[in-house]
């Protein structure tokens, strides 16, 4: 009877083996480790061609070429958003294709134990593409390079890239690897690329379209810059950006002692792009918002650039070169940038205080999810891709740069430095997980790595320590929730404004505001420290700060905000830039007649406020906030509006936007209804723009009705946006309302769904938290 039993049990092992994983949706980890174990060698050759008329269809091939370990069927990742495979060949045999559950199951049979070819010819979509009329670009990350064409898409099946592209003949083309061909016949232009370096599938990249270049040969490697910009004062802020990106390049290289680990530096700055930007490998993708500064830039907003490329540069060391094997690790990769980041920007800009800088950067925005109930560990479980984009968040961001300088300061610079330059040759082209790091970084101290590890990595929330008499954290060191007692609370709102330190003031102020969170502290005497704060403060960094935490009191003292706000904007003794950052704050904020009246006044003579110089961007700004707040001249702004932009993409998204402004309820229930439907959600920061005006603080009672539609839209918008839309739809939506009735819908509509996917439940619990609080 035994013997029966385990023949039995052997057959069933030696059948399911056979068949492989179970054909379900996403790439579960299961699926992902069976591949990794039996697929090597991995090129992947596309050919795509792009029509000149957006009414025309792209239309790929691919050729996947790998080595393969047994002949069980092989699960390609498929997932097409409408369109599927139109031919299929398995090494030279033409199959119909076996789509199942997103994936494409290549059978036993037509496979060897050895070197395999698939062929495959397919339709993208036009949303995989972010095609637009004279300009697309892939944004693969997670993992949705399988709804561009079916591939192995997990991080740790890296493979070299080769393309092909044809395109119109005035488009400029874009991907990993340089360009090694230019052919023209008949309108039409062919552009071939040389094979990339091993790369996981979500750094693959393909742009292309009507685009301006600046080339810069005088570093040591050239720059290829692509843009849309048409303002000749913002081109001209481009050797700017190529000298921090040379900058950039040198320091990783010198930290790391690794020569730059890619056959090229080429980036795009684009249009409405989703993210700051993104770390494709020789084509390094930027948010045009980002990277073209204003005229009379903030500290904080050339900080932010300088930021911006410093992170993007890191990653081709962190993360492009040596890739974390699984996503619940894709913290690593955004720590070192971030950690990096913010040591690359110290010489370059000398007169910052960094201490100050990092708190700001980094504290501030990590205690915002962290405080919530939709706070995770740094590193979180991941079973199955689908749900990788969740895992991103000011946690991973910003939480973990503080630990990870508390674990630079446990080892030593040196230490640190030579542990990170071992773990770099180790895994260079490869993949590496938290563990295999925590293990090489042991042998260089004498701490209790696991133990560290444990309690600030794979723990969650603020620690909270004892209450305190005193004014806490001064020396902006720590991280976590120090409450007050009433005494402490006078003593730091009584001091706040006389501590010498900016980084000092601002720990404080920060306190004082999580204190208020937690009801410990009044929103009006918040409001007054701010107030009493800024009618002295010189330090930009310490005013903005200020100012993000007066635009959230303003949904509980509004005329208390709305005074300090005006008074910072019009003191003409306080820096330009301090006052400017006020100024924009006031014009999302004002609500007295009288100042919506001024704002008027200014926006229609495109003259300055009180002194203070504004730019493009900023009467575009006022027109949409003037729309909202004086309905009856809708029509006339949005059409004196129209006719003042004149970038082509500029004027796009205000025509996009313009409509979530109208004072007609049933316009504005047709806008939020088509952003229900996916192919009317390509440019997401439109889109969060536009949900961002339906419900407008001025306009809170009317828009109650898109509370739960947009809360039961979460899962659509997880599977067909990027990684952060989920959090920045629900966040857009929920941020313009603080009344009772807002917060009882989302509480009930959360008492329906005691089931919920709990990472994406952890978005709403995040955006949410500040209306369920009030």
């Amino acid at each position: 009877m035994n013997r029966i039993v385990v023949c039995a049990a052997a057959l069933i092992a030696t059948l399911a083996a056979c068949r492989g994983p179970l054909v379900e949706p996403g790439v579960s980890r299961e699926l992902a480790q069976e591949r990794s174990a039996r697929v090597s060698e991995l090129r992947y050759g596309m050919d795509l061609s792009i029509p000149d008329s957006l009414s025309s269809p792209c239309e790929g091939s691919v050729l996947i070429s790998f080595q393969l370990k047994g002949r069980a069927p092989l699960q390609l990742d498929w997932r097409p958003g409408g369109q599927s495979i139109k031919k299929l060949e398995v090494n030279g045999i033409r199959l119909r294709p076996d789509a199942r559950n997103e994936h494409i199951v290549l059978p036993r049979r037509a496979l060897r134990n050895g070197r395999n070819e698939v062929w495959a010819s397919f339709v993208p979509e036009d949303a995989t593409l972010n095609r637009h009329q004279d300009y697309l670009y892939t944004l693969l990350v997670p993992e949705r390079a399988r709804t561009l064409f079916p591939c192995f898409d997990q991080p740790d099946l890296k493979a070299r890239f080769s393309l092909e592209l044809d395109i119109p003949s005035d488009w400029i083309a874009v991907s990993n690897g340089p360009a090694v061909y230019k052919r023209g016949k008949a309108g039409r232009l062919s552009v071939g690329f040389k094979p990339s370096e091993p790369v996981s599938t979500y750094l693959f990249e393909i742009c292309a379209g009507r685009w301006e270049v600046a080339r810069f040969d005088e570093g040591r490697y050239p720059v290829s810059i692509h843009y849309r910009e048409t303002d000749p004062a913002k081109v001209a802020q481009l050797p700017d950006i190529y000298r921090q990106i040379s900058s950039a390049i040198e320091w990783m290289e010198e930290y790391t002692g690794i020569p730059m680990p890619f056959l090229k530096y080429d980036c795009v700055i684009v249009p409405g792009f989703q993210f700051g930007g993104m770390e494709h490998p020789g084509a390094i993708l930027y948010n045009e918002g980002r990277m073209f500064l204003p005229p009379q830039p903030t500290d904080a907003e050339r900080l932010s650039r300088m930021e911006l490329i410093a992170h993007e540069t890191a990653h081709l060391w962190f993360g492009d070169a040596v890739t974390m094997q699984w996503f619940d690790d894709v913290w690593t990769k955004e720590v070192f940038a971030n950690h990096f980041a913010a040591m690359m920007c110290r010489p370059e800009f000398p007169d910052i205080d960094f201490r100050l800088q990092d708190f700001r950067s980094f504290n501030i925005p990590a205690y915002a999810e962290d405080r919530t109930a939709g706070s995770t560990p740094i590193r979180q479980q991941l079973g199955n891709l689908q749900d990788a984009g969740l895992v991103y968040g000011n946690i991973v961001y910003d939480k973990a740069p503080v630990v990870m300088r508390m674990l630079a300061d446990t080892l030593g610079a040196d230490a640190f430095r030579s542990g990170l330059q071992e773990y770099l040759h180790t895994y260079m082209y490869g993949n590496a997980t938290w563990p295999s790091l925590i293990k090489i970084l042991d042998s260089y101290t004498d701490a209790d790595l696991a133990a560290w590890s444990h309690a600030w990595v794979d723990g969650k929330g603020m620690p909270e320590y004892p209450e305190s008499d005193r004014p806490a954290n001064l020396d902006a060191l720590g991280y976590g929730y120090y409450p007050l007692t009433d005494k402490g609370l006078r003593a730091s709102a009584d001091t706040l404004a006389r501590i010498a330190e900016p980084y000092g003031r601002l720990a404080t102020l920060a306190n004082l505001y999580e204190n208020m969170m937690h009801g410990r502290f009044a929103a009006g005497d918040m409001a007054g420290c701010i107030g009493r704060l800024l009618a002295s403060e010189r330090n930009q960094l310490v005013a903005a700060a200020a100012l993000g935490y007066l635009r959230d009191v303003w949904t509980r003292e509004p005329a208390a905000a709305e005074d300090i706000l005006y008074g910072a904007a019009a003191d003409r003794g306080l820096p330009a830039q301090v006052r400017l950052s006020a100024f924009r704050s006031l014009v999302r904020l004002a609500g007295r007649e009288g100042t919506v009246r001024e704002l008027y006044d200014v926006w229609e003579s495109k003259s300055a406020w009180h002194g203070l110089v504004l730019n493009d961007d900023d009467y575009t700004a006022l027109a949409l906030e003037l729309a909202v707040r004086r309905p009856e001249e809708y029509g006339t702004i949005g059409r004196l509006q129209q006719g003042r932009i004149a970038n082509a993409d500029k004027l796009a998204r205000f025509r996009f936007v313009y409509p979530a402004a109208s004072p007609s309820g049933a316009v504005r229930d047709s806008v939020f209804n088509s952003l229900l439907e996916p192919e009317n959600r390509l440019t997401e920061p439109w889109v969060q723009e536009s949900l961002r005006l339906l419900n407008h603080p001025m306009r809170q009672e009317g828009a109650l009705d898109y509370i739960v539609p947009a809360l039961d839209e979460m899962q659509e918008i997880q599977r067909t946006g990027d990684i952060f839309f989920p959090k920045n739809w629900i966040s857009s939506v929920l941020g313009g309302h603080s009344s009772p009735e807002a917060a009882a819908l989302v509480r009930s509509w959360l008492a329906a769904h005691p089931d919920y996917p709990p990472l994406l439940l952890n978005k709403i619990l995040q955006a949410a938290d500040p209306l369920l609080r009030e």
